[in-house]
């Protein structure tokens, strides 16, 4: 063999034995960096185990498996989070970036299959903390490319109550440019980052005691979402809950067929929250509500919309919401003998625009609906108010096509022990009101008003008491199809009662006062 052609080999030799042991005391570096880090650079309150840790430096790539980490409290050592995965997976680890640059710079992280248990109350437990002591320490900047966390299972528990409150299935995350360092880990959100894309198969939602929330799929990527198959359900019947409430609660059974989001944003602002999103579509909602009268009333102050939205803890900013295709079925039941009295409303839509607590006056929250109101009856109403205005002022306004007064009959009979026969052929109404009371303004023109009162059992006219009820209306509003009777009237909120409950007084009032005596004829 030629001399040089020796020293080639040898030399050739020397180099690839050099950068083995290059590497491999790079992997043996870096994983005891690993591990001291896991070691003695985590806080006191979070433990972890794995069965082990490999590494290809050749590649770039950390492996951890079967990690568990354990979170507890800092004052009584108790446990509230703990997250299993199946691996986590470093890849393409810049060691010129951490030479040269002093930066940590990760081209993908993946956490496959976590597990996570969250008990929430065991964690409210825990006394105030000093932030300043408990947080990670960042020496150098992170940046990752790519970080994504597969087919994640999720459950929060009320512990004390062994209450499942949370549970989210197949969940996937995944966020693209991510960077942590000292300045960002102080946040309430301790990173920066640009695209992220969630996904779910199935979320289970405790709202509260009494309703529960589900969805089948959920989708948020690039700032859009879709979320399919939402129910909004009291998981108790209706009899039941009658009998475990002591004051009066609606029994709820909502469907949506799919809620779609356009560039929803959420973050924190001088460590406050926002919510914004440009349009929320809310296709064919189906919703049924059960009241049952005879449990006692909730004497609560009920807050006008205006009200609710000026009071939300934190800064919500939606441009519009459009509801397509609704449907609303109401059930008032106030005798014990029958199931009580329907009324309903379909082919709901809706557009209601700046709904927000951030927008500043003159701007209004407008409401504009259309429907059919029980079954036949077309609809329009329009509802403005001033977020701002701390005395709640609205205006209400409806206009209603023809309604054969037997309609209301499947209301009236059981609830009230009322039948009506005749119809009205057109109605208006304007409701200029606030938290405390409002004046109606009502148009009817209506024909062979006819008032029937029933006996105890529905099922006789009272004929003494019917004739007496007729002698106080006008049987018509005029002999003309285009002549109203109109009536103006004040109202007194009774503030215990819902935002509905008052526009529903207002337009009782204004039909008595323009049926009766008191209503003026009008030509249109």
């Amino acid at each position: 063999m030629a001399r040089w052609l020796r020293i080639f080999l040898i030399s050739l030799l020397a180099i690839t034995m050099l950068f083995v042991a290059l590497v491999l005391s790079t992997n043996y570096l870096i994983k005891q960096k690993i591990e001291n880090f896991l070691d003695y650079r985590l806080p006191s309150y979070i433990t972890h185990t794995n069965s082990s840790i490999k590494l290809n430096s050749f590649e770039g790539t950390i492996t951890i498996n079967n990690p568990v980490v354990n979170i507890k409290n800092q004052e009584d050592n108790t446990l509230h989070t703990k997250i299993d995965l199946d691996k986590i997976i470093i890849e393409d680890v810049s060691y010129w970036d951490y030479i040269f640059k002093n930066e940590i710079h990760i081209e993908d992280i993946k956490l496959l299959k976590p597990n996570i248990l969250y008990y929430k109350d065991v964690f409210n437990k825990a006394k105030e903390r000093d932030t300043t002591s408990s947080i990670i320490k960042i020496f150098k900047p992170f940046i990752i490319d790519e970080l994504s966390i597969d087919n994640t299972t999720l459950y929060i528990y009320n512990q004390s109550k062994d209450s499942l409150l949370l549970y989210v299935e197949e969940g996937m995350v995944e966020i693209d440019d991510i960077v942590i360092n000292a300045e960002t880990i102080t946040k309430k959100i301790p990173a920066t980052f640009k695209n992220y894309e969630f996904k779910a198969d199935s979320i289970f939602l405790k709202a509260n005691n009494f309703e529960n929330l589900t969805t089948s799929k959920i989708k948020l990527k690039n700032k859009d979402a879709i979320i399919k198959n939402i129910k909004f359900q009291t998981k108790y019947s209706r009899k039941t809950l009658s009998n475990i409430i002591k004051k009066e609660r609606d029994h709820f059974n909502l469907n949506i067929d799919s809620l779609n989001l356009t560039q929803v944003d959420f973050g924190f602002k001088n460590r406050k929250l926002f919510v914004k999103t440009r349009a929320i579509n809310i296709n064919e909602p189906n919703l049924n509500i059960f009241r049952d009268k005879l449990v006692a009333d909730d004497l609560s102050i009920k807050k006008l919309y205006s009200h609710s939205l000026r009071d939300i803890p934190f800064n919500l900013t939606i441009d519009s919401i459009k509801i397509n295709k609704g449907k609303i079925d109401y059930t008032e039941k106030v005798k014990v003998e029958n199931n009580g009295g329907q009324i309903e409303f379909k082919n709901f839509n809706a557009t209601i625009t700046n709904v927000s607590n951030t927008y500043n006056s003159p701007v209004k929250t407008t409401l504009d609906i259309t429907g059919y109101f029980m079954d036949v009856t077309p609809f329009k109403a329009n509802w403005t108010f001033d977020v701002n205005n701390k005395n709640d002022d609205f205006v209400f306004k409806m206009d209603m096509d023809a309604l054969e007064f037997p309609r209301i009959n499947e209301f009236t009979e059981p609830n009230l022990k009322v039948r009506f026969k005749g119809k009205t052929n057109k109605m208006y109404f304007t409701i200029d009101g606030n938290k405390t009371k409002s004046t109606v303004d009502m148009k009817v023109n209506y024909q062979d008003l006819e008032i029937n009162i029933l006996n105890k059992n529905g099922n006789q006219k009272k004929w003494l008491l019917s004739k007496i009820a007729n002698l106080f209306v006008s049987k018509d509003s005029k002999d003309k199809d285009n002549d109203f009777r109109e009536a103006i009237t004040d109202v007194e909120r009774d503030q215990t009662k819902s935002v509905f409950n008052f526009i529903w007084l207002n337009t009782k009032q204004g039909l008595l006062k323009s049926m009766t005596g008191d209503g003026e004829k009008q030509e249109k």
